[in-house]
């Protein structure tokens, strides 16, 4: 419970004010603990911010997503599959993306945590395309490696949030428009 505590306070406030400005000891306040027990439950800021990272790209959302995407049988339908788990999984965790993502252009620390998150997402996004290419359905010439960084490109937190906040167009217009554009890039014409 105590850990769970503390994870939830450093959610919040990696949030707002933020990670670099965030100490250990505002934490320890917020989950109503000692700083000794941020430290001894997850390791202090460092470990907090890994265990979200964690909580980005290990979670069941991303197993059900790959799941799903696998088990359609039309290629386009994994697509759709796809940026509905997108759209879900953004919704559960697109905070912690946004801190890790803010956080690492000043931490090292931040960025390697990045680095390995956008690894985990490229290894399932491979999954995915190998089915496609199953299919038969990958346009001539593509990997399966080169299809998932087109994917990646377009469906990546930040791309996401452009789309369906900045733009204004909704989660229903933002993922259908990222599958039109994905599917033209990496489908057979």
């Amino acid at each position: 419970m105590t850990r769970q505590e503390v994870i939830k306070a450093a959610r919040k406030l990696y949030s707002v004010p933020g990670y670099a400005q965030t100490t250990v000891g505002e934490i320890a306040r917020e989950a109503r603990v000692s700083p000794a027990t941020v430290y001894a439950q997850c390791g202090g800021k460092e470990g907090l911010l890994r265990t979200l990272m964690d909580i980005w790209t290990m979670s069941p959302t991303v197993g059900r997503i790959i799941t799903d995407a696998a088990a359609a049988s039309a290629s386009r339908t994994k697509l759709e599959v796809l940026a509905a788990g997108y759209a879900a999984h953004a919704a559960e965790a697109g905070d912690i993306m946004r801190i890790v993502e803010r956080a690492a252009p000043s931490s090292p620390v931040a960025q390697t945590f990045l680095d390995v998150a956008d690894q985990r997402h490229i290894e399932a996004l491979e999954m995915i395309v190998e089915g496609i290419a199953g299919n038969g359905d990958l346009a001539e010439g593509l990997s399966v490696e080169d299809a998932a960084k087109i994917i990646y490109f377009h469906f990546r937190n930040p791309q996401f949030v452009l789309v369906v906040e900045t733009f204004g167009w909704g989660v229903d217009r933002g993922t259908r428009w990222l599958v039109d554009r994905v599917a033209a890039a990496i489908l057979k014409g």
